[in-house]
């Protein structure tokens, strides 16, 4: 993975450059200016010297004569190297170079205050270049500490510094103004969220208070009229019909206490639900045992209870009691949607995915009811919400809460000829076709 390479870095050798270079040119070209005035010397004394021989016929003596004419720039030519001017010399001839090693030297010697002052400037840009790095990044790094605490749900506040630019000046202001901004907001979200919890309380309590007064009120019903009964047999002014109703009365109280404690469990099903093992659980276990404790249920009701399945051996990672429930709940909802003379569907097998490269496991329960009211699709899995006259309103919202935990998902096809509910769940091996 490659590293990033930090602002301050980055600026550092960027100022550097810019000092190296700049120091470059400046030497650069006093050097080539130097040199260029030497070579020019050296030219200069070599036409001096061709033209005194010329016009005066003058012959040096010796080749020391000759090289003190021509100044420090020339020498005489080594053995094989050619010459770039040739001079007579004590009835001979002998070829000059320019000795550009002379002239290096010169130039170095010349020039040794312009180069020390070149190399002590070059360290003060390097320090300078730390020290601007330093000022410039400085206000970056604190702002980049400040998101970094904003983004953990903290509240920080940057202090501004003297030597900071303006222009960073006004973006930590800015960024100071955010993060108390920030805070008061999530100081309104937690006032928010503390009311939403508030009102689903209410809410709540609002359902549970209705869902447990109506078998309050039936059981109270109940029990005077048993207390007449109990009175009358007590009196021994009774009938044959007064035990027949004590009996009926007492069994109406057995249903209501029935009622009662459905609804207990159903809402600590919802407030405190039971932990999931996710292990690799069949599908095809959950038809025989649908048949057994679905069945008697439909059958009451007059609905016809149809089980398929799809695929055999289709394995899911979910918690088998946990699926049970799900079924029973969502049963349960389709038989009194369906009423009597209809029918509940129950399907399991194999689904794939909306990408159509993955297979997923499927429930699938429906009836052949009215369907779910249109407008009210999207409250359906809502605590305590529910169209029906007896009913907690928890069955739909413990269906969710259950799949999701499962990390499975729940969708809803509603249609005038009846609802048809699919939990989808990842298999136990996954299967990817190309």
């Amino acid at each position: 993975m490659r590293r990033a390479v930090s602002l301050e870095s980055f600026m550092k050798w960027m100022f550097l450059l810019v000092a190296l270079s700049t120091a470059a040119l400046i030497l650069g070209t006093r050097l080539h200016q130097s040199y260029t005035r030497k070579l020019d010397e050296a030219a200069f004394m070599a036409e001096r010297a061709e033209r005194l021989l010329s016009i005066y016929r003058f012959e040096y003596s010796s080749v020391a004569e000759a090289e003190e004419e021509l100044g420090p720039y020339w020498r005489p030519c080594m053995e094989g190297e050619p010459a770039e001017m040739q001079l007579a010399i004590g009835g001979g001839v002998c070829g000059f170079v320019i000795d550009y090693e002379a002239i290096y030297a010169d130039m170095v010697e010349e020039e040794r205050y312009l180069i020390l002052v070149g190399i002590l400037g070059l360290i003060v840009a390097v320090e300078l270049a730390v020290f601007l790095s330093y000022i410039l990044t400085r206000p970056l790094r604190r702002l980049t500490w400040m998101c970094r605490e904003i983004a953990a749900g903290k509240s920080v506040r940057v202090p501004q510094s003297l030597f900071s630019p303006s222009e960073f000046s006004e973006l930590i202001g800015s960024f100071n103004d955010m993060s108390a901004q920030l805070a008061r907001w999530r100081e309104v979200q937690r006032q928010l969220s503390r009311m939403d919890r508030l009102a689903a309380l209410g809410e709540m309590m609002s359902g549970l208070s209705h869902e447990i007064r109506n078998p309050l009120a039936s059981m109270r019903i109940q029990t005077d009229l048993l207390r007449d009964e109990i009175e009358r047999i007590g009196a021994g002014d009774f009938r044959g019909e007064d035990i027949r109703d004590a009996e009926e009365q007492i069994r109406v109280l057995g249903e209501e206490m029935d009622r009662l404690n459905n609804i207990v469990v159903q809402l600590l099903s919802f407030v405190r639900p039971r932990p999931a093992v996710v292990s690799p659980t069949r599908l095809d276990d959950i038809l025989p045992w649908a048949s057994s404790m679905i069945g008697p249920q439909a059958q009451k009701h007059g609905v016809r209870l149809v089980l398929k399945c799809g695929a055999p051996d289709v394995k899911v990672m979910a918690d088998g009691e946990a699926l049970r429930q799900v079924v029973m709940n969502l049963a349960i909802n389709a038989i009194q949607a369906s009423g009597r003379g209809g029918a509940l569907s129950i399907s399991v097998g194999l689904s794939q995915s909306a990408d159509g490269r993955e297979e997923r496991g499927v429930i699938t329960v429906s009836d052949t009811g009215g369907g779910v009211p249109p407008g009210i699709e999207h409250r359906i899995f809502d605590p305590f919400f529910t169209t029906k006259k007896e009913g907690t309103g928890l069955g739909l919202s413990i269906v969710q809460r259950i799949t999701e935990s499962l990390g499975g998902e729940l969708s809803l096809e509603n249609e005038a000829g009846g609802a048809t509910f699919r939990v989808y769940l990842k298999l136990a091996e996954r299967r990817i076709e190309g």
